[in-house]
């Protein structure tokens, strides 16, 4: 079965329910028939990347493509124009839906030189390496209905629930652990498609009574400390994903949401995305961990190719029919991670005595902040372009929060932090701006020229 048929079903039992986006809204049955109308337009196709301003415009794009059985490649403009080019350059679409100029339409791309698999994606997450280089994660219709059934045996929602999605769907845990999923569950969807501001979010939450609510630990810890000081909030369900959850963070979540039920979930794009979910009557207990696996995936942690013990950290593997078929275009890597049935996650866990899966970071050296990858050679790359730098690292951060920040620390001739903080606001997108900067006399390599980050990032 594909995605669409799997999906458009359950819609069509809910026909009437509805999905918004500020004045504008749809209904279920209004969005098949949008879909497969404009799906006619994409006969011929392969690849079709999606970009739109509007995240309901991109739910539109989206649908349109699983409806005509064309491989769709979700982008965002949140992460800006340059960022886009390097998706599309690396993939090569044959067209591209957009609402940009004001008008939903698709365009054509006589440069489109995409490779068609052996076996047809009906998903190509992007994602990066260490480099920012992408990756193009290959989705199956198998992976994400299994996917979707697996988070269906645990996550409690239905047709009376309204859920506010503010994250782009280029994330492959908003694409099917917030939308998709909702839709197979009769949810009224609500997007929100402006820059994050958690002022406005919780807001909105209260206007339009939303009951579901996915966000990052960021996000989350965010939306609780301002809790009381601007808006009273209920939420009947809340899931936090994408990033790692301090102890610290879950408590205060916990405080500021304490009749909510809270699921605290595990995933990657190369798995659907959802690996683990935390059990909600543990979370008071155990607010940092990420639970057990799905009904139809396994886990091993594995050190020195051997076996963890109990509360012993090691390498993450996941195995199950949700794991991707591959990288797009690069069959090297894919044989790299995936070996007989196992995805190598490159995420460092452990198991506790209670069976609870913990996620203790990456084991390279990206950054997740606020459900966005950060990699600290790409910033490295860009601050070293101006003639004043002598050296620099870059660096995640924990602050007093149990949250990651970007830290830096730079050498080169700079009167004071001020210029530095200005340097980066010019050069850099605001998501990659450090919170933290400190100048230093020298940045420590080794004997090849690299930066010891190990020693320098303290």
């Amino acid at each position: 079965m594909t995605i669409w048929n799997f999906i458009k079903n359950q819609m069509m039992r809910h026909c009437g329910q509805k999905i918004c986006e500020e004045s504008a809204e749809m209904s279920y049955e209004d969005m098949v028939i949008f879909a497969e109308m404009f799906a006619e337009k994409l006969k011929g196709e392969k690849c079709c990347a999606i970009m739109c301003g509007s995240e309901m415009a991109a739910s539109m794009g989206l649908l349109s493509c699983l409806a005509a059985g064309v491989t769709a490649l979700p982008l965002s403009v949140r992460y800006g124009e340059a960022h886009c080019k390097k998706i599309l350059s690396f993939i090569k679409p044959t067209c591209m839906i957009t609402d940009l100029n004001g008008e939903f339409c698709i365009h054509k791309f006589d440069f489109g030189k995409y490779i068609e698999p052996r076996e047809h994606p009906a998903l190509i997450m992007c994602t990066s390496g260490t480099t920012g280089s992408p990756k193009g994660v290959m989705l199956s219709d198998e992976n994400v209905i299994c996917n979707i059934k697996d988070i269906s045996d645990y996550f409690e929602i239905g047709n009376r629930d309204s859920i506010l999605i503010t994250r782009p769907l280029y994330h492959c845990a908003v694409l099917t652990g917030e939308f998709l999923f909702s839709l197979y569950k009769g949810v009224k969807i609500r997007f929100y498609s402006r820059p994050f501001n958690p002022i406005e979010i919780m807001k909105l939450i209260k206007k339009h009574n939303i009951t579901v609510f996915g966000g990052t630990a960021t996000t989350m810890t965010l939306i609780s400390k301002l809790l009381g000081k601007v808006e009273k909030l209920e939420l009947e369900k809340i899931v936090v994903s994408g990033e790692c959850l301090s102890r610290e963070s879950g408590e205060r979540i916990r405080e500021a949401f304490p009749s909510s039920k809270i699921y605290h979930v595990y995933g990657l794009s190369e798995a659907s995305p959802r690996v683990a979910w935390l059990p909600t009557d543990a979370f008071d207990r155990y607010p940092d961990f990420v639970g057990i696996p799905l009904a139809s995936v396994e886990v091993k942690i594995l050190k020195n190719k051997k076996k963890c013990g109990i509360n012993e950290a090691g390498d993450l593997y996941v195995k199950g029919n949700n794991v991707m078929m591959g990288y797009y275009n690069d069959a090297e890597l894919s044989k790299k991670v995936l070996a007989g049935g196992w995805l190598y996650t490159g995420d460092v866990a452990l198991v506790n005595e209670a069976g609870f899966l913990k996620i203790l970071g990456r084991k390279d050296n990206m950054i997740i902040k606020a459900g966005m990858n950060i990699y600290p050679q790409e910033i490295e790359a860009v601050i070293k372009t101006d003639e004043r730098v002598k050296g620099v690292l870059v660096y995640g951060k924990s602050n007093e929060l149990g949250i990651i920040d970007i830290a830096m620390k730079i050498s080169g001739d700079f009167e004071g932090i001020d210029e530095v903080k200005e340097l980066c606001l010019k050069q850099l997108p605001r998501f990659q701006v450090p919170a933290h900067i400190e100048l230093v006399d020298e940045i420590e390599k080794n004997a090849n020229g690299k930066i010891i980050r190990g020693r320098n990032n303290a």
